[in-house]
């Protein structure tokens, strides 16, 4: 199962400050540990030079796609749109506003292909915020409680096997996806290893700040998990 081949899926809204670090520092990762990937940037309807840039990249390099999006879509969104135009063995979503740090991403780039799925822990949550570690160390346990599973993290980078990602049901894509598409594929009985990953304490990124609407979402996925066969 190794030399993966991965489509990258990298969504950014205002992130002009962040982008061009974040896609240059994942393409020489990309080339380094991934048998084949191409790189799909989405630009949520930013109003700064955050596309322009993106199409920077485009044009210099064939591996990049750039996704732009006419209004805001949302994380989730953009998730779906890449998976729609993956042309490989396996998808995953990393944020463009520098939330992770890249030898973190190398490290997962590394360990794609030893199992079906690649799920990442976050090592250093506490770093970023009491109530936002909390909140995630509640979610865990409640979620390997309900499951049955032992994850360290729902909320962290995954890489995921396209071909059964796509026969899943998706509707209405919400923020915490992941946690749908992460369960549903484990309780078919794919395999996944566990590896652990950085968090750009210094980053000023988006991702990582908690939402009522998150929560909400959060118990829409988990009711219509335990609820479908």
């Amino acid at each position: 199962m190794r030399n993966l081949t991965l489509s990258i899926v990298i969504p950014a809204l205002n992130q002009a400050s962040q982008i061009s670090e974040v896609v240059g520092g994942i393409l020489p990762l990309a080339r380094m540990y991934l048998g084949d990937f191409e790189i799909i940037l989405v630009d949520d309807a930013s109003t700064d030079d955050t596309g322009a840039i993106m199409d920077r990249f485009a044009l210099r390099d064939p591996k990049v796609r750039v996704i732009h999006n006419s209004h805001v879509m949302g994380e989730a969104f953009a998730f779906k749109a890449g998976l729609g135009m993956a042309s490989f063995d396996a998808i995953t979503l990393i944020p463009g506003d520098g939330t992770f740090r890249n030898e973190s991403i190398g490290r997962m780039f590394r360990a794609a292909g030893v199992s079906d799925l690649v799920v990442t822990y976050r090592d250093n949550r506490s770093d970023v915020g009491f109530h936002l570690a909390v909140l995630s160390h509640l979610a865990r346990f409640a979620l390997n409680a309900i499951f049955g599973f032992s994850l360290a993290d729902y909320h962290s980078l995954i890489i995921y096997p396209v071909a059964p990602l796509r026969d899943l049901p998706f509707k209405n894509p919400r923020r915490d996806h992941q946690i749908y598409a992460l369960i549903s594929l484990l309780r078919l009985g794919l395999t996944y290893v566990q590896v652990p990953v950085s968090l750009d304490t210094a980053a000023k990124g988006t991702s990582r700040k908690p939402r009522p609407r998150n929560h909400l979402d959060l118990i829409k996925n988990v009711l219509s998990l335990l609820f479908t066969e």
